[in-house]
């Protein structure tokens, strides 16, 4: 997805748009998400640097990005961030891709740049359709709820609101007085150790997260390469459950957030023919004591807060409260129809 395209977003006076290069714009581009993440995200989300990495590997595999410098008098500096992730586009099959937008504008830039970078962004998704040759695309963003600006540009393109999503966070104690609760009865538990073992996750997360909307089956190699690129993974941290001596669930942690002394949930998910039978609580427990144990000050994990499943219940009855709150926007884009010129 190249830049030339469409070309740069049309900005208001005074800002200019380029193509950022992740490693020599690493100061700008940090300054931009640092101030958006002061104003509108949770103490302990993302840190900059593992959202730069997003970037430069977004880019790297044919994603598009823009940087916005504001100029005050004679003083320019960063404005704002918008780029389109391709990596999740679905190769080499018939399965209907998805691309991810995401805009950050920092304040007090806020207002009038949102709009054309939305734009923008849906300019970039068009490009990449007709270079591509699909008939149509799902584009997803997921803007903070108070960033107000973002999600009115959103919905002034067209784009819907589909679901919300909260960061939930647990705050530990001191080391040693959290060790988690005794299995239920008939439930074991045992740590992922090998090629064969992160095969059985796979297949119990398929498992587990058919019903769940917007479920998107991968197979295997997919899976785990989508797994790896995310940063944080840390297979120590990845259990499976079994009752009455079958596998049923799976928790897999990771270390996303050790540079904050924070643990992270990324998978948590029962059979659902197991459900009901304490399994997912106690997985989740044993999370919490694993990074009390790694001297880790709090657990996160980012859920659906429509979950059918029970687990937003799950995790307030254990003690996480919602710190972040997140509004999906999608929509459709249908590839435009190529003109035939009578020969």
């Amino acid at each position: 997805m190249s830049p030339d395209g469409p070309g740069l977003p049309r900005l208001p006076a005074g800002c200019t748009a380029r193509t950022p290069d992740p490693a020599a714009d690493a100061p700008a581009l940090d300054a931009v998400l640092a101030a958006f993440a002061a104003r509108y995200a949770a103490p302990h989300s993302q840190p900059a640097a593992q959202a730069l990495g997003r970037l430069g590997a977004s880019l790297r595999d044919g994603g598009a990005a823009v940087l916005v410098d504001h100029r005050d008098g004679g003083t320019a500096g960063p404005a704002a961030l918008a780029w389109v992730d391709v990596r999740d586009r679905a190769r080499d099959t018939d399965r209907e891709p998805t691309l991810a937008l995401d805009v950050r504008v920092a304040p007090p830039h806020t207002g009038p740049l949102e709009a054309p970078l939305v734009t923008w962004c849906l300019d970039r998704v068009r490009q990449w359709l007709a270079a591509d040759g699909r008939a149509a695309v799902r584009v997803e963003s997921d803007p903070h709820r108070e960033d107000r600006a973002t999600t009115a540009a959103m919905a002034g393109a067209g784009l819907v609101h589909d679901r919300t999503y909260w960061r939930m966070e647990r705050p530990h104690p001191a080391a040693g007085s959290d060790a988690g609760s005794g299995a239920p009865p008939g439930v074991t538990v045992r740590r992922v150790t090998d090629d064969t073992g992160r095969r059985l996750v796979h297949r119990l997360w398929l498992t587990s997260f058919a019903d769940h909307h917007g479920f998107e089956p991968l197979g295997f190699d997919e899976w785990w390469t989508r797994w790896e690129r995310r940063g944080g993974t840390d297979l120590t941290q990845w259990w499976v459950a079994d009752l009455d001596g079958e596998p049923v669930g799976h928790c897999i942690g990771d270390a996303r957030l050790a540079t904050l002394d924070g643990g992270y949930v990324r998978s948590l998910g029962v059979d659902p023919a197991a459900r009901g039978r304490g399994v997912a609580r106690h997985l989740l427990g044993l999370a919490f004591a694993e990074h009390v144990r790694r001297g880790w000050t709090f657990t996160q994990l980012f859920v659906d807060a429509g979950n059918e499943t029970g687990a937003t219940q799950l995790y307030r009855s254990v003690g996480m409260v919602p710190v972040e709150v997140k509004d999906e926007y999608a929509a459709r884009i249908v590839a435009e129809p190529t003109t035939r010129v009578p020969s």
